[in-house]
């Protein structure tokens, strides 16, 4: 499991699962990730998502690497239960524009089914509930411009400088202040025109919380989960979070990705700020 770069096949071909491989947000080379048997699948959600069913009989797990930014979360809603309750992890390859490097050369996204050893899919999150609840207002998945508060409506924008003020940080920190959803989906911000966006969709009642990075924390539940055989599919934010205290690394493969499929009750869900971890079961 590599970023091979000396072929590249076409959009929809099974490949070697040698030649398996994405962009990561912090390799600077070509790197070796890890050695499994198994088989590997490049091409659209429909595509994929068949793929993955006749994979069921001998998969033992999962790893999904998106080539695009967005239909992350309708393909993980409807893949078919079976395929859904496989141990399953990943995220988005990381891309400067346009659609992320995966092998196989992918339209939508590039799989990997793992033939050997048993898994459990666990995601860890840095991020933690701060204060109520309050619901984002519109239509738009991952835009919005207003919440609603027990206070009444309020300008997202007005309201995340008070929560930073409050919380000490810099009045542009969109990665240390996030969103969090009631089953522990962490969300993203970015300032987009006059709107704030989310790295990945709202929940359907658009009702959240503000989710605060705390680092001694997050460290430790990460340690907590890692270990010799394990494969961490980690969001870029955290790299840049954790600096250079990042032990984890020497214990397990680690990649860093623009989005991460989170484990929440047993179904895979598209998150951000998130470890998207595979553990080898004993």
């Amino acid at each position: 499991m590599k970023p091979a770069t000396a072929t590249i096949h076409p959009v929809g071909q099974v490949s070697s699962v040698g030649d398996f491989g994405w962009a990561c947000f912090a390799a600077k080379e070509a790197r070796s990730f890890a050695g499994l048997r198994g088989a590997v699948f490049g091409g659209s959600y429909a595509e994929a998502s068949a793929w993955m069913t006749g994979q069921l009989p001998q998969a033992r797990a999962f790893v999904v690497i998106f080539a695009r930014g967005e239909g992350m979360e309708g393909f993980l809603a409807g893949l078919p239960p079976a395929v859904a309750s496989v141990p399953m992890a990943g995220g988005a390859a990381a891309r400067a524009g346009g659609p992320g490097f995966t092998h196989p050369t992918a339209e939508d996204v590039a799989v990997l089914a793992i033939t050997e050893s048993e898994w459990q899919a666990v995601s860890v999150i840095s991020h933690f509930p701060k204060g109520e609840a309050f619901r984002c207002l519109g239509d738009d998945p991952r835009r919005f411009s207003a919440i609603m508060t027990h206070e009444g409506t309020v300008g997202v924008g007005d309201h995340l400088r008070k929560a930073r003020a409050a919380f000490g940080l810099a009045p542009d920190d969109w990665d240390r202040l996030a969103l969090i959803t009631d089953d522990g989906i962490v969300l993203h911000l970015h300032e987009d025109g006059e709107t704030v966006a989310s790295g990945a969709d709202l929940p359907a009642p658009r009702e959240v919380r503000l989710a605060l990075f705390a680092p001694d924390r997050g460290r430790a539940a990460i340690l907590a989960r890692a270990k010799p055989g394990a494969l961490a599919f980690g969001c870029a934010g955290l790299f840049g979070l954790f600096g250079e205290e990042r032990p984890w690394e020497a214990l397990m493969p680690t990649t860093y990705l623009f989005g991460e499929i989170a484990n929440a009750n047993g179904i895979p869900r598209f998150a951000n700020l998130t470890f998207s971890l595979l553990i080898p079961r004993p």
